[in-house]
């Protein structure tokens, strides 16, 4: 018995679901989409014109392909679009509007397709833990054990190389054989500035996502641990983990109704603390400006940072009756646009979106 391939492929629900996927597209963008997508290619193909040759279906399955990643990268892009209200209005108003991809330049009818070259769009799907620039996290992530050895005492850490550059820009750089670093060509790592204990919770959070810790819990927070892992995650250009940080503080911080010690704003705020304008600041300072802190902040035994106490009241005289009324920090998108770090200048909200 033959059997024949179009009426095989024409009962397949996956041919079925691509040639709807294929009407929509040619409906939502024309047909020169098409022809820059597939050269040599004007109009939708069908089988209904005869039993086709195997080129022709390998040729079918690619258009496919193009096709639908091309409509995901056009709906991302439609998404985020400023103008896309505009866009959304006029659809439903019954005159679909044409989204064209900004990485694929319009092209006209009478143009040879020998010249011209299909460039995919690039996509930016990494969410806050990998930043931009990093390597994309992929299956390829636990190949090579790196030993890096941490302060002084050179204790080892062995972490899969492919997972640190994929989370540090710092380690991606050092790490790239394009440099010639001498680390690049070694299976070791020296990192004689940081604290063992620090790192250690630094892989911790790598490997599981989680900032858990037998202190941290504690009736009185160790709010030094998460300060110190913020401050090294920063000197490796971890923005995942800081951006972590700073949500398991304001949550440790209302769920204990604590706020820093004294020697957590001198670590903070002090000369060799973390760096002027960076969210932890402003996230330590906001803890103290909302909650009643002011018996805390006047009998305690240790002394405060002075810088700190001096931006402290800058924001308590900058405070609103409107502001008083909603900490910051318990919203996300407030707590993203003020104390979060996106290297691309995107927040939380749009990477959630991207995924």
């Amino acid at each position: 018995m033959v059997i024949s391939l179009s009426s095989t492929l024409s009962c397949c629900p996956l041919y079925l679901h691509c040639t709807r996927v294929l009407h929509s597209f040619n409906f939502a963008t024309g047909n020169s989409h098409l022809a820059r997508l597939m050269p040599g290619t004007a109009a939708l193909p069908s089988f209904a014109e005869g039993e086709p040759s195997a080129a022709f279906v390998m040729g079918f399955i690619s258009l496919l392909e193009k096709i639908i990643h091309h409509r995901k990268t056009s709906r991302r892009t439609f998404r985020n679009s400023p103008s896309s209200t505009n866009h959304t209005s006029s659809s439903m108003s019954g005159h679909p509007a044409a989204i064209t991809s900004p990485t694929m330049p319009a092209t006209t009818q009478h143009q040879s397709s020998t010249n011209q070259q299909i460039t995919p769009p690039k996509e930016n799907t990494f969410p806050c833990s990998f930043p931009r620039g990093s390597t994309p996290p992929a299956r390829s992530l636990f190949q090579t054990i790196l030993t890096v050895t941490v302060g002084e005492e050179k204790r080892p850490f062995l972490v899969h190389r492919e997972i640190l550059c994929a989370v540090s820009p710092f380690f991606a750089a050092a790490l790239n054989p394009s440099y010639d670093f001498r680390e690049s060509r070694s299976s070791t790592f020296n990192l004689s500035s940081a604290r063992p204990v620090d790192f250690e919770y630094l892989v911790q959070w790598i490997y599981t996502r989680t900032l858990t810790h037998e202190e941290v819990a504690a009736k009185h927070p160790a709010y030094f641990r998460l300060i110190r892992l913020w401050i090294l995650a920063d000197e490796l250009q971890i923005e995942g983990c800081k951006n972590a940080i700073i949500d398991f503080m304001a949550k440790t911080a209302d769920d204990s109704n604590s706020v820093p010690t004294p020697d957590d704003t001198v670590t903070v705020f002090g000369d060799h603390g973390v760096r002027e304008g960076c969210g932890l600041r402003a996230l330590v300072v906001d803890l103290f400006a909302w909650k009643k802190t002011d018996h805390l902040v006047e009998d305690h035994d240790d002394s405060w940072d002075e810088t700190f106490l001096r931006l402290l009241v800058t924001r308590l005289k900058r405070m609103s009756l409107h502001d008083k009324a909603f900490a910051p920090w318990r919203n996300p998108s407030t707590r993203c646009r003020l104390y979060h770090e996106h290297n691309d200048q995107s927040t939380c909200g749009e990477w959630e979106r991207r995924k």
